[in-house]
């Protein structure tokens, strides 16, 4: 199972553990403590800092308000009241012309300059005269009133002379200097409300103010502040500018948001952040309350229900009061502040209405930057946390991969460092030492596969037992195969050399106290206590003539069966250790592991031996085949056996050579038994091919030699020769012509039978005229009295057809090509273009032509096409067989080596027509093995045997044609492999090279 995946109820899903080690647990655990308590603290102070900052707000609109109510009474209001009460009994009141109120322009000038929301100073005489002053301090101003460009005031005279009073405007400097003077019947705009608060201030006792207007000349918004004279008969009024308040209240916005205005109690607008005054198609206009600020009417609502009441007021002793509302589609915090001491007024009141989201920017930036502190401490502390837990887990970890290679049955891997904490350090004593026992059995099961030499392996894995086991002596003994005897035995002392004793024959099993002899016996593990004196020191028969132990008195003698996998005894293990004082014996785990050790060592001993009882029944089935091969085929003769030694041969010379492009070519055990096995199976296709095709001596030969079947034709022409001759003379014919004619019609029968049993013989090239007399041959005829059909088998008549048979006697040719002498190819024997195997070659179209005159017209050797590429076909039958069978990872290469030897070099070859690149060094050293024995084969009754020299020759040819690998060549002649392979293999008289030794 995945080890990062976990089984539920048949679904795989993935575990956290797969990813997270010890070391990221603790990170993670460290990061997510850390997050949690700064995102906890970062919230209290996110909450905490938006609960300041209402409470900030509403102590700055404290503070507003005081400055407000300091500009409004203490700058404004209160100037404006002590000037009015003053003007109201002064002089100024009682002038009645204008010469009297000239005289006192220095002081109203002085009271205009004193107080810069002073706008103007306007008295309304009961007698219908006004009086009014005013600075031009605006280049707007002065082009308003067509003054002066240097005009620094403004005085107005109203004279009402019949219906429409004149207006007399007088244009002072700075200097009170009189600039220019003009009548005008216009109304300036101060006066426009002249009649309202006249007549408001006759009636009170006090100040009257009035509402807010546009002053047009400065495009600002005042109010009018007015007092009636001591005498009764005048009333002095002040323009109160208010952009100031305005001005004021639009730099106390505390975000972009905010609205902040100031009102009177009946929702009469004085100054607002916004500004007061509003272009509506190039008219000014003053804005409402609601035109402003929605939400502060909304809020003044909730302040009225809060109160109760439907004035709008503040409770009895507070200074300010807060709610919060929703408008606009926004949270608002409104803040009420009322700016008038006196308890017994209903002064003016500020609002300030704040979006709750913008005055949380500040709380919100905290937040972000809280966070960000925090993940900065994240990241500058997780490192930090990472490094504590891989210190503490890197013991765990080292553990974590010992203990995975224990699973893996694989040693290695780092030291474990030693832990702060004494459960990891037990932990990690227990691990080591698993993993050493661990080694220790693997370096014996490794044998299985590292060790080929059977008889040297049992002496190593005694001495690796003794290593392992730490022991002083060992012996070592192997059963008989019929388990009842001791066959061989290996024995050492303190770190000497393995010896080796051949048990005689029939050894059987000591039936005495020896530990092994007990052990085997038993059939367990047996500790046994010997001294010097014992008899018993001798052990076994194996160690007989062993000359004791020097210097040793008392050894512990631990006897151990060597069991196989069915249980049976494969052998014994002895081992011996001295006693020494202090000795503690052996512990029950020693004796433990020593026993585990044993049943690796029996398990290493009987893989070995079953693996070489494989390795031995599969080179006998490989021999049995290739010798079935060559005794099916006694023109091969050893053909099978003869072209392993050869490619032995040069498989050697390749592999000692040190330079060249077979330098880097090495063997090791792997590649020569793969090279063998592909030697002795390089032609095991053959066992497919019909041995009369591949024994074919002749060119009529079949399952017999047809060339009697034409003699027998010919011996009835001969006889047909005679009859004829007797039946002329019988009918008077001249005797001594008929005989001449005879003698010669019977040796021309026997010229043209010569001639076709040397044609059968195919020795030599037929060329056009042998071809040409062998069809005038073919076509005498004879006559055949009985019918072809009686007595042939049921194929034959098959391929005989249906068409009908002309009764007897039928007259037929000497040679024949009949249609039952054609042998069709049947679906097996078919071979697809794009077959999988890569072969290319051109198939015939039938199995078999056996017809006679085609069988005899054959222009070299004795093969038929279709014969020839049935032969040929070995080869292919060769890699199918081979590419079928399940060969392990080292002998992959056995069908490539061993079916590439009819391949040439420039890709002309058969069956897949490879290039020199396109194969392995062993296809091209069996290919010029499987030449070199072809041309010297000396049991091939069909053709002569060459010698060392024509032979070589004929394969000096193959590599000029690029048939055959030159560099292979040229190591096969410089190795001596043909003179080598010539004394063991070949005849004397064909070894004409005479080399010397």
């Amino acid at each position: 199972m995945d080890a990062g995946r976990v089984n539920n109820g048949g679904k795989r899903r993935f575990a956290l553990s797969s990813f997270l080690g010890l070391n990221g647990y603790f990170g993670l655990l460290a990061g997510a403590l850390l997050l949690l308590a700064g995102a906890l603290l970062a919230g209290l102070g996110y909450v905490m800092m938006t609960q300041m900052l209402e409470a900030a707000v509403e102590r700055r609109v404290d503070i507003i308000g005081r400055d407000i109510k300091r500009v409004i009474v203490s700058e404004t209001r209160r100037p404006a009241e002590i000037f009015l009460a003053s003007a109201a009994k002064s002089q100024l009141a009682m002038a009645r012309t204008r010469e009297e109120r000239a005289g006192l322009l220095p002081l109203v000038l002085e009271a205009l300059r004193s107080n810069n929301t002073f706008g103007a100073i306007v008295i309304s005489y009961d007698n219908g005269h006004i009086f009014m002053a005013k600075l031009l301090e605006t280049e707007r101003e002065r082009l308003f009133f067509d003054g002066p460009p240097e005009s620094d005031m403004l005085v107005l005279d109203i004279r009402p002379f019949g219906p429409s009073p004149v207006s007399e405007y007088s244009f002072y400097d700075a200097q009170l200097r009189l600039l220019s003077r003009r009548e005008d019947a216009r109304r300036p705009e101060y006066l426009d409300s002249e009649r309202f608060w006249y007549q408001a201030a006759m009636q009170a006792d006090g100040v009257i103010e009035t509402d807010p207007q546009i002053i047009h000349s400065r495009e600002t918004v005042s109010m009018v502040m007015a007092r009636k004279s001591l005498d009764g008969h005048a009333v002095v009024a002040l323009g109160i500018r208010l952009d100031q308040l305005s001005e004021l209240l639009a730099g106390e916005r505390p975000t972009p948001g905010s609205r902040l205005v100031l009102f009177q109690p009946d929702y009469h607008i004085l100054a607002a952040a916004q500004g007061l005054i509003a272009h509506n198609d190039g008219r000014l206009a003053l804005r409402s309350l609601d035109d402003l600020a929605p939400v502060i009417r909304l809020g003044m609502e909730k302040f009225q229900q809060g109160l109760r009441t439907t004035e709008l007021r503040l409770a009895d002793g507070a200074d300010s009061t807060g709610v919060r509302i929703q408008a606009e589609g926004r949270d608002w915090l409104l803040v009420l502040e009322e700016l008038d001491d006196d308890p017994d007024r209903i002064g003016d009141f500020m609002v300030l209405a704040i979006p709750r989201d913008e005055m949380h920017v500040t709380a919100g930036r905290f937040l972000r930057y809280a966070m960000l502190g925090v993940g900065v401490l994240l990241l500058l502390l997780m490192p930090v946390a990472w490094l504590v837990a891989r210190h503490v887990s890197t013991p765990l970890r080292v553990m974590t991969e010992r203990t995975r290679n224990l699973m893996e049955m694989r040693d290695g891997g780092k030291k474990t460092p030693l832990s702060l904490v004494p459960e990891i350090n037990d932990l990690m004593r227990n691990v080591e030492f698993m993993r050493e026992n661990q080694r220790k059995i693997l370096s014996i099961i490794g044998m299985i596969g590292g060790d080929r030499d059977f008889e040297a392996l049992p002496g190593r894995v005694l001495r690796e037992i003794m290593n392992i086991t730490e022991a002083d002596g060992g012996v070592l003994v192997i059963m008989s195969e019929s388990k009842t005897a001791l066959e061989k035995g290996w024995f050492c002392w303190d770190g000497g050399e393995i010896q080796k004793a051949v048990c005689p024959p029939d050894s059987e099993i000591p039936q005495n106290t020896y530990a092994m002899a007990r052990a085997l016996n038993e059939g367990c593990a047996i500790v046994d206590h010997v001294t010097r004196d014992d008899p018993r020191s001798a052990l076994t028969a194996v160690t007989a003539g062993f000359a004791g132990y020097p210097g040793v008195e008392r050894m512990d003698v631990v006897g151990l069966p060597l069991r196989g996998h069915m249980g049976e005894n494969l052998g014994g293990l002895s081992l011996l250790k001295r006693v020494q004082e202090p000795y503690p014996g052996l512990s029950p785990e020693q004796l433990a592991f020593m026993e585990t050790i044993a049943a690796a060592a029996a398990v290493v001993l009987e893989t070995q031996t079953l693996i070489k009882s494989q390795q031995d029944l599969r080179d006998a089935l490989i021999r049995i085949l290739a010798g079935a091969i060559d005794t099916k085929s006694p023109y091969t003769g050893g053909h099978c056996a003869r072209v392993p030694a050869i490619f032995q041969m040069l498989l050697e010379a390749a592999h000692e050579t040190e330079d060249g492009p077979l330098k880097d070519f090495r063997l090791d055990d792997a590649s020569r038994e793969e090279a063998r096995l592909a030697a002795w199976l390089h032609d095991c296709g053959k066992v497919t091919t019909p041995e009369y095709v591949m024994d074919k001596a002749t060119k009529l030969e079949t399952l017999y030699d047809r060339i009697h079947e034409i003699r027998t034709r010919f011996e009835v022409l001969k006889r047909d020769a005679e009859n004829a001759s007797l039946k002329a003379r019988l009918e008077g014919a001249d005797p001594a012509e008929e005989q001449r004619k005879l003698v010669r019609a019977l040796a021309e029968l026997d010229d043209d039978f010569a001639f076709v049993a040397a044609c059968n013989l195919g020795g030599e090239h037929m060329d056009d005229a042998a071809q040409a007399r062998l069809a005038v041959i073919g076509k005498r005829a004879w006559v055949r009295t009985l019918d072809k059909r009686l007595g042939v088998s049921r194929d034959e008549l098959t391929r005989m057809g249906n068409a009908a048979v002309p009764d007897a006697p039928v007259r037929e040719t000497l040679l024949m090509d009949n249609p039952e002498h054609i042998i069709p190819r049947g679906e097996k024997d078919m071979l697809p273009a794009d077959n999988s195997w890569g072969f290319k070659l051109d198939v015939p179209d039938v199995l078999y032509n056996r017809g006679e005159l085609y069988n005899l017209s054959i222009r070299r050797g004795t093969l038929t096409t279709e014969e020839r590429y049935k032969i040929n076909d070995h080869i292919t039958r060769t890699i199918i067989m081979l590419e079928e069978l399940p060969l392990p990872e080292h002998l992959r290469g056995v069908p490539e080596i061993a079916g590439a030897h009819h391949e040439t070099m420039d890709g002309r070859g058969y069956p897949r027509r490879l290039q020199r690149e396109d194969m392995s060094w062993g296809a091209r050293m069996m290919a010029i093995a499987d030449i070199f024995e072809a041309l010297t084969a000396c049991d091939r009754p069909y053709k002569n045997s060459k010698t060392l020299s024509e032979a070589l020759e004929i394969m000096e040819s193959f590599k000029k044609n690029n048939h055959i690998d030159p560099y292979l060549y040229e190591l096969f002649q410089a190795a001596d492999i043909p003179e080598r392979y010539a004394v063991e293999y070949l005849k004397a008289e064909q070894n004409d090279l005479r080399r010397s030794a």
